[in-house]
């Protein structure tokens, strides 16, 4: 890494240098590598992401001797790229799939395999804004074009920023355009590569442990913190005053006693006051009124008059 330069960059220049050298403790520090291509240089990325370096370098020149380029790796099954990087490779399926969705992508975007031509003109925002549409990660494609194209930007997306405020190495108020720009300045092409793969090492680390705040260096690790954050929370913790625990005193056992028990006295039934039974006198009834019987009238029967009975005369006729 640079020397800090004098001026207003300088103290930030020496906060970033301390900071990566602490990371490179941890991670190593990897020789700034040249790429034939952009393509190269993306797919370098996916194979060495939590890979040693050499595992990675090795899987890349099996590759390379199994596809013919890049356009005959693309229309490969994830079968067979999985066959090529050896069942052995740490996560092999998931780097098979993704380098096959990164092939895909870039396809789709510039419509060939071959794109340094593409890349001399508006190629390189074409490419850049390939992260809002795909699965490529932004901080893959800058650091490609960084090491492919030695094009100043830093490779960093928005976690690895949040890391490198938390390690401080930057104020906590820079947004992640702020950030970018001021590490551009004042940093140099092989600074920016090693800030941002330490930076990206360490985020990938901690996430796969299931924790998405930031880590101390030493976290997970058996050895110091190289910036010291591990004194720092062992002093917090010695601060904290520690709960005064009662001292515990031995059971003192009573003796047992034997238990008197009382005689049992009969119980003394009270004889039951017999109420003597009040009968109410009982009123007799008056006897009822024999219900008085209307006479009847009985309606003369009127008597039809009889017709007298006509004698009949003898006939005179003889």
């Amino acid at each position: 890494m640079a020397k800090p330069a004098a001026g207003p960059d300088a103290a930030l220049s020496a906060d970033l240098a301390r900071v990566t050298e602490a990371l490179e403790e941890r991670y190593g520090r990897r020789k700034q590598q040249a790429y034939e291509d952009v393509i190269e240089a993306l797919v370098q990325q996916i194979l060495e992401l939590g890979v040693p370096e050499r595992s990675a370098k090795d899987a890349m020149k099996r590759l390379r001797d199994e596809f013919i380029d890049w356009n005959d790796m693309r229309v490969a099954t994830v079968r067979e790229i999985e066959d090529v990087l050896g069942v052995r490779y740490q996560k092999v399926r998931e780097k098979a799939e993704d380098l096959r969705h990164l092939l895909a992508d870039l396809y789709t975007a510039f419509r060939r395999m071959d794109i340094r031509e593409a890349l001399m003109g508006d190629g390189i925002e074409t490419l850049r804004a390939l992260p809002e549409t795909s699965n490529i990660r932004r901080d893959f494609v800058d650091r490609a074009l960084l090491l492919a194209l030695s094009l100043k930007v830093f490779p960093c997306d928005e976690e690895q920023l949040r890391l490198l405020k938390f390690l401080g190495g930057c104020p906590k108020a820079w947004t992640l355009q702020q950030a970018q720009k001021r590490m551009e300045e004042s940093l140099d092409i092989e600074g920016l590569d090693r800030l941002s793969r330490t930076l990206r090492e360490h985020v990938q680390m901690y996430q796969e442990a299931g924790l998405d705040e930031p880590q101390i260096i030493a976290y997970g690790w058996d050895k110091p913190d190289p910036l010291g954050m591990d004194k720092a929370k062992k002093a917090d913790k010695a601060e904290k005053p520690e709960k005064s625990e009662k001292p515990k005193t031995g059971k003192v056992d009573k003796p047992a006693t034997a238990k008197v028990e009382k005689p049992k006295t009969a119980k003394t039934e009270k004889p039951k006051a017999e109420k003597p039974k009040v009968e109410k006198p009982k009123v007799e009834k008056a006897p009822a009124k024999p219900k008085a019987e209307k006479p009847k009238a009985e309606k003369p029967k009127a008597e039809k008059p009889k017709p007298a009975k006509v004698e009949k005369k003898p006939s005179t006729k003889k």
